[in-house]
């Protein structure tokens, strides 16, 4: 059975670097289909099966765009995340998928509503710094910057429970969600690069058995480095 990988709107989601993600998944699945999905395109889930939709950060503004593209699929993509599709939102990508963005000039934007979430934004602000926390039994280690808090309801998973770092928002000493498959992360890294256990665990769940990773003696010795780093007292995590 083939494996299809939708990215979608790499041309204006890309910010920070994150657009390695999929660069590192091609090499690690060189033999799934991939599909590149620009931002006035229709978007190939809308009538066909995929097994993972990536979408990475974007600027503000680009997310009012991207949320009245995706309107119309509001449904299918519902449809898809009951299915157990992967779904890897970066950044603030994932806030799209939410209730709504609420500006702390008092300008709210109305997302598509699918996850129980909702980010409060400050662009006067922005947080950033290292997280280290773990993913059931993984431990997570990657970097966020960001103008938002967010904040998740009590029907979805946190992803990153943390040990260490910038949480999501003030008063919950977590990071990002997931909902079946869906994982929606501030993270940033690019976090599969970043995390080759994770990778490996995505990889699993998109071809049912265990793969070896592209570069992988050389991904999981920096993987344990940057931990060791990371958990380290002199290391000024904030």
């Amino acid at each position: 059975m083939s494996i299809v990988i939708e990215e979608l709107f790499p041309e204006v989601c890309n910010l920070f670097g994150d657009s390695g993600n999929m660069r590192y998944l091609k090499l690690c699945l060189p033999e799934a289909e991939y599909i590149s999905t620009g931002l006035n395109d229709k978007p190939h889930f809308a009538e066909n099966d995929v097994n993972m939709i990536y979408m990475g950060p974007m600027t503000e503004n680009t997310q009012l765009q991207v949320i009245e593209r995706l309107k119309p699929y509001k449904s299918r993509i519902e449809e898809l995340i009951d299915k157990g599709v992967v779904f890897l939102m970066t950044g603030n990508s994932h806030e799209i998928f939410g209730k709504e963005i609420a500006d702390k000039d008092g300008t709210v934007v109305k997302c598509l509503g699918i996850n129980n979430f909702h980010a409060k934004r400050d662009m006067l602000h922005r947080f950033s710094g290292l997280v280290l926390g773990k993913y059931e039994d993984m431990e997570i280690a990657a970097f966020r910057a960001q103008f938002t808090e967010g904040f998740i309801g009590d029907d979805l998973t946190p992803f990153v429970k943390m040990s260490k770092g910038v949480p999501m928002n003030k008063t919950d000493f977590i990071e990002g969600y997931v909902k079946n498959n869906f994982y929606g992360t501030y993270l940033l890294g690019p976090l599969l690069v970043l995390n080759p256990y994770f990778t490996k665990m995505l990889l699993h769940k998109l071809c049912g058995k265990e793969r070896t990773l592209a570069f992988e003696p050389e991904t999981i010795k920096a993987y344990e480095s940057r931990l060791e780093d990371f958990k380290d007292n002199k290391v000024g995590i904030h």
